[in-house]
């Protein structure tokens, strides 16, 4: 760029001319140049940031129980009958049949959840066959929870409770989900992006 001041060629980035000290003007910009889609206040440019389900990982802590569990009554029921005994086959039965049920109640929490995260709304789809989908727009919600067992921790998944001022959905959880502090901390910024457009959101009067 120019200065002002003499008209000799200086650097961008300049504060004061190398030739005159004077003080550089900051540049100005492009007269072409035109702002960005609103993503957090325009609802024709809201934007996905996040979609995710419940891990399959966050229900280790439930097949660790199920594993020990079914050794120790496996090894109780070899040490006190034998092999061939019926005892044995109906505890083979038993871990079997638990684990096909554990198995059905994880695929319906798994695949009966969907979360969607927008610049502008969080959608919480439940159900497999027949589908019910709450919405809670980004201006309502006041505060975020995360919950973590020791399972979690280890495993990075966890629970996060949304609070908000919506009529009917003033609590939402997100259940089971993978990097938690990472969906929280996307939650928060986007929550303040909203919130700095200025808008005031009005549940009752």
């Amino acid at each position: 760029m120019k200065c002002s001041h003499c008209d000799q060629s200086i650097a961008q980035d300049s504060r004061f001319c190398k030739y005159c000290g004077a003080k550089t003007l900051p540049a100005a910009p492009p007269s072409d140049a035109k702002p960005g889609p609103d993503v957090h206040g325009d609802p024709k440019h809201e934007k996905a940031v996040w979609q995710g389900r419940p891990a399959w990982r966050a229900f280790s802590g439930a097949w660790l129980l199920w594993l020990t569990f079914s050794v120790a009554c496996l090894f109780v029921a070899y040490q006190y009958s034998g092999a061939d005994s019926a005892l044995v086959t109906v505890v083979w039965l038993f871990a079997g049949g638990a684990a096909a049920a554990l198995l059905v109640r994880e695929a319906l929490v798994v695949y009966g959840l969907r979360y969607q995260l927008t610049t502008q709304r969080l959608f919480v789809h439940r159900g497999i066959l027949t589908r019910v989908t709450d919405q809670l727009e980004l201006l309502r919600i006041d505060d975020v929870r995360l919950r973590q067992g020791v399972v979690d921790r280890l495993v990075n998944t966890g629970h996060l409770d949304i609070f908000g001022t919506d009529e009917t959905d003033d609590a939402l959880t997100l259940t089971s989900i993978p990097t938690p502090a990472d969906v929280a901390e996307s939650l928060r910024l986007h929550v303040h992006a909203v919130r700095s457009k200025g808008a005031l959101a009005v549940e009752r009067i």
